[in-house]
């Protein structure tokens, strides 16, 4: 089964967990943390780490067993527990649009939590599809050997430059050409870069400037 890599923009969305245990208590923080509208839990007792989360807005605890007739409304449905038998009457159970994820059974999950390596604006994701977690965590390991300690700051500027060269005025091909410019090793190692970006954008205002006569 293929999937497609995606980063998808959770404002607005609820979510349904069932369990708390221990990856429920990996996983929720992630939801939280990217915005979620509300995450609300079934399960008899919560995990530890999760009991600080009692007083956030966007959580709520439902105490109690699942019924496994039960069907719920929100948009994510994430099967937790240690019970296969009740994540598939609850599947069965599923609303149409709902985006399932089960904890027990890749196959039949609509989507996975990928490793994830962030820092600032800067984020990447690796997965190796169920076939190796240990692998994966191996290659994470060595892809973060490689990413430079000036990401965060190299990152900051590029987004700076890019709001500056955007409302130049400058036609597309030459804003291109810049932030090509700007986004090459060199440019980026120079500690004056911001200043040679704005040089760079009145050089090719002038030039326009001049062509006009």
């Amino acid at each position: 089964m293929s999937h497609l890599p995606v980063i998808l923009k959770l404002d607005g969305k609820r979510a349904a967990v069932i369990g708390a245990g221990t990856v429920a208590a990996r996983q929720i923080p992630k939801l939280l943390e990217a915005g979620v509208s509300q995450v609300i839990v079934y399960a008899p007792s919560l995990h530890p780490t999760l009991e600080s989360y009692l007083n956030k807005p966007h959580f709520k605890w439902e105490k109690g067993m699942v019924d496994p007739t039960f069907s719920f409304d929100e948009d994510f449905l994430f099967l937790m527990t240690n019970d296969s038998a009740l994540h598939l009457a609850l599947y069965q159970h599923r609303k149409t649009y709902q985006l399932v994820y089960f904890a027990d059974n890749s196959s039949l999950s609509d989507f996975h939590f990928p490793m994830t390596f962030q820092r600032g604006p800067f984020s990447f994701s690796l997965s190796t599809g169920g076939a190796s977690p240990t692998y994966g965590k191996r290659l994470m390991a060595q892809i973060k050997k490689n990413i430079p300690d000036s990401i965060e700051e190299d990152l900051l500027f590029l987004e700076y430059a890019r709001k500056q060269v955007l409302t130049s005025g400058l036609k597309q091909q030459v804003r291109k050409q810049i932030l090509q410019q700007c986004a090459s090793l060199h440019f980026l190692q120079e500690p004056n870069r911001e200043e040679l970006l704005h040089q760079l954008i009145k050089q090719e205002i002038n030039r326009k400037r001049e062509s006009h006569f």
